[in-house]
């Protein structure tokens, strides 16, 4: 009697259905709990990055506009205006109930849980991503970038790149879906309901600073337009979409660029690359110069590798959906 061969098909098999959601509710929960001790161990930060959206909602709630409550008065995070479109408050909504870092807190463990899930069910080689400095970089400062990563691979999330639009437009252009597009149009209407003129007053608060660029917009990422070599594909797309769109130089943004890497070893490498850039900047994030010290070492340790890693890919995919070839995939 064999009795290696149960084992066997076991091995072959992974995963259960099962194993994935409870390895995604632990990460998420794990997640969840370092992103809240970071936001309560500092509590004059409120929710750190997710400050923004969590006041925004708490406007909202209250009958106020969030364009005209949330001014640059005080050290951060009220030292800005409302950079996010008011679908961002929208989605916040349910968690203004809460205090700021438990909001923080379990906004990040669901994301984070989505994005376990679905790289567990579709692709676990991308697992190291969870290794990676962006991705730790995003958990403490309670942003949406883990959601959005999660997005690209699932259609029926895509609705949420109307709330962080710069990184939600690569999340769409990874997987277009028609299902991205009408959740997206929902939520936006539904932000033009509760406030009719939303827009130019996000648009203005967007444009009264100049901090935010696209890396390939400038004479030191310019390189990073190569990755029009692999238009074709989903992953070229994601990539000159992030190059192009006007983001803060630090490194949270960057955690969709693991959708890149084609094998755990590669996903491995780039990991490992982001840590360089990440620890050389640490020193310096009090600094009222920050964001012009990360900005080399987001495009040489994260988006100069992720181009290596795209250009090995073949020039195009095997197959296409017939909403990605209309994009010329």
């Amino acid at each position: 009697m064999n009795t290696s061969a149960p084992l066997t098909s076991a091995k072959k098999r992974g995963l259960t259905p099962a194993d994935r959601v409870i390895t995604a509710v632990a990460l998420g929960m794990i997640a969840g709990l370092i992103s809240y001790f970071s936001m309560r161990s500092h509590p004059m930060h409120l929710a750190k990055d997710f400050s923004y959206p969590w006041r925004a909602a708490r406007a909202l709630v209250d009958g106020h506009n969030p364009y005209e409550v949330i001014q640059p008065v005080a050290p951060y995070p009220f030292n800005a205006k409302l950079m996010y479109p008011l679908p961002a408050a929208i989605v916040a909504v349910p968690f203004s109930f809460f205090r700021p870092e438990h909001a923080g807190g379990v906004f990040i463990g669901l994301s984070v849980a989505l994005l376990a899930w679905v790289l567990l069910r579709d692709s676990p080689y991308r697992l190291p991503l969870f290794l990676s400095a962006p991705f730790v970089h995003a958990i403490i400062l309670g942003q949406w970038s883990p959601l959005l990563t999660a997005a690209a691979l699932l259609p029926t999330f895509q609705m949420f790149a109307a709330a962080k639009p710069t990184v939600g437009l690569a999340a769409w252009l990874y997987k277009p879906s028609i299902r991205g597009i009408v959740g997206g149009v929902v939520l936006v209407a539904i932000a033009f309901l509760v406030q009719p003129g939303w827009v130019s007053e996000w648009l203005a608060a967007a444009g009264s600073t100049n901090k935010y660029r696209g890396p390939a917009t400038t004479l030191l990422g310019c390189f990073l337009l190569l990755g029009l070599l692999r238009w074709r594909r989903r992953e070229g797309r994601l990539f000159v979409a992030m190059s192009l769109m006007p983001q803060l130089p630090v490194f949270y943004d960057s955690v969709i660029l693991w959708l890149i890497p084609s094998t755990v070893w590669r996903s491995l490498f780039l990991s490992a690359v982001s840590w360089i850039g990440y620890v050389a900047w640490l020193p310096h994030q009090a600094s009222p110069n920050q964001n012009e010290i990360a900005f080399p070492w987001l495009v040489f340790t994260m988006y100069a590798p992720a181009l290596l890693l795209l250009l090995m890919l073949p020039p195009r995919e095997a197959e296409a959906s017939k909403l990605e070839k209309m994009l010329g995939a």
